[in-house]
């Protein structure tokens, strides 16, 4: 396209930097918001607003847009959908975050380790009184983090037997543990 034809468009999106951070100024509310409805911390809304003024910043500057407010929304659409894939691929939601009380050094006093080994041998006095399918299937899946159709065809039984087994095995460690469910 011709120049004049870019001054014409006075909506075209900016590329120099200082239209940018004008653009950026005009902007930042709606992709704020528009993250923040997603469920996003602070901190991540306004990561995820940065990436999309960097996106835009990239771009071609021979290349005029004509609905600039579109634009810019489906390139936030793409951070947003680039952040899940990412999320996803970390496993993000395996996380947990860091607290004081569980993670504090004074939580590993020596009474707390040996607390913390005196249950893990109760642990292993349970699962040695299940039944051996019920514990292999337990130990399978819950220690060695084995899906339940991998567990299921390993043991030669449904994913629906590998659900009983582990039902029963938590059952059991449950109510050995004081939890009355």
């Amino acid at each position: 396209m011709d120049q004049s034809h870019k001054k014409a468009d006075a909506s075209a999106l900016p590329v120099d930097p200082d239209q940018l951070a004008k653009f950026a100024r005009l902007y930042d509310t709606a992709l704020t918001r528009y993250f923040a409805k997603r469920g996003c911390q602070d901190a991540t809304v306004q990561d995820l607003v940065q990436e999309v003024f960097i996106r835009l910043a990239k771009r071609s500057v021979e290349r005029v847009i004509e609905n600039p407010e579109a634009y810019l929304m489906q390139t936030a659409s793409s951070v947003w959908n680039d952040h899940l894939r990412y999320r996803q691929r970390r496993n993000h939601n395996d996380h947990i975050e860091y607290d004081e009380e569980m993670h504090a050094g004074e939580a590993f006093s020596p009474a707390r380790v040996l607390e913390g080994k005196q249950e893990i041998e109760r642990l292993m006095e349970a699962l040695q009184q299940l039944p051996p399918r019920t514990r292999q299937a337990y130990l399978l899946c819950r220690v060695e983090g084995m899906k339940r159709k991998t567990a299921a065809e390993r043991m030669g039984i449904s994913v629906s037997g590998i659900e009983k087994h582990l039902m029963k095995a938590t059952l059991y460690i449950a109510r050995l543990f004081g939890d009355p469910k």
